[in-house]
């Protein structure tokens, strides 16, 4: 008897110890503050892009920030997405032409390298729900190594940008197991899409909680949604 009290008092201990750090990971119980990173670290991006209006949303996303800063980028797009891979590839080569005259004018931050990874989908239009989990299963497992062979093999991403696409919450998902196993320190944030004016997508009402930020472009949102940020039109 006393061996079977020990082994759910273990039991126990370890569930607990477990739940305590479900809570210091996530974002929505315990805020992480923000990086301070050394200005001339590499660092690594990793942007999810989506079929059409993500795609069109993101890049703009990212023609609005200081892209330079990030010498690595990675890609990820779904499965017979070549739409997403052309635009992302079109991105990167505006940069390089940036990055030339950058180098003319003696600024510090050249183009740096990119890629373009592609993860299976998680569902498929018209797919059947009962063989759904099965995909799930494999874009997650997709996402692992999207994660782990970005940006030279074997680096983790600084920081995660989705806004919307149903990859988005299996890439989260996959960082927030890295983190949980503690092998990841890699900051996510969330925009959602301009089209939502009055309530969260699937995507962000899912993702809410374990994103370290999340971005809204309407100011009712805020109220509603007290984690949310609003900055104006992102896009």
């Amino acid at each position: 008897m006393s061996t079977f009290h020990t082994a759910v008092g273990t039991v126990f201990v370890l569930c607990f110890l477990l739940f305590l750090r479900l809570i210091y990971i996530t974002p929505a119980l315990n805020p992480v503050p923000p990086e301070q990173t050394p200005k001339h670290r590499h660092r690594h991006l990793l942007v999810v892009l989506g079929s059409g209006g993500h795609t069109a949303e993101a890049l703009s996303l990212l023609s609005s920030i200081d892209i330079f800063k990030f010498t690595q980028r990675t890609y990820v797009v779904s499965s017979g997405d070549a739409f997403s891979a052309r635009k992302a590839t079109e991105f990167e080569q505006g940069l390089f032409e940036k990055s030339v005259k950058n180098a003319a004018e003696k600024q510090p931050w050249g183009a740096g390298r990119f890629e373009v990874r592609e993860i299976p989908r998680a569902r498929r239009v018209g797919q059947s729900w009962l063989s759904t989990p099965l995909s799930c299963l494999a874009c997650l497992a997709g996402c692992f190594a999207a994660l782990w062979g970005g940006g030279g093999g074997g680096r983790l991403p600084d920081l995660v940008v989705c806004n919307g696409p149903g990859s988005a919450v299996m890439v989260v998902g996959a960082c927030f197991v890295y983190k949980f196993l503690g092998v990841a320190q890699t900051r996510t944030i969330y925009v959602e899409s301009f089209a939502r004016v009055s309530s969260l997508s699937l995507s962000g009402k899912i993702l809410y909680p374990f994103v370290n930020r999340f971005l809204v472009q309407w100011p009712g949102l805020v109220s509603r949604y007290p984690r949310a940020e609003y900055h104006g039109v992102l896009v």
